[in-house]
């Protein structure tokens, strides 16, 4: 897998990411497969935004990636609440 270095922090970070909307309606012996295989083929940024699955993404890829919290990336996001007609960022 080819990375690049995150600005100056020295840190190399995988030129493809893991996006968890994959995750949205499936179990965590999927999402445990799925993520170990990402990582398995070098993947280390995943992409967690609270908007995917309304916040399903986070409750099955959460447990799935803490065995790997000190070996990856995490990018969270904002999400769009079309009742209000604006976005706010949710707390993790």
């Amino acid at each position: 897998m080819q990375t690049r270095l995150l600005g100056k922090t020295g840190e190399q970070l995988s030129v493809v990411g893991f996006g968890a909307i994959a995750l949205v309606g499936e179990d965590q012996a999927f999402a445990r497969e799925t993520v170990a295989r990402a990582i398995d083929s070098g993947v280390n940024y995943f992409d967690m935004g609270p908007a995917y699955g309304r916040g399903e993404a986070e409750e099955e890829g959460g447990p799935a990636m803490e065995p790997y919290r000190d070996k990856i990336f995490l990018a969270g996001g904002k999400n769009w609440n079309a009742n209000q007609g604006r976005s706010r960022i949710r707390a993790s």
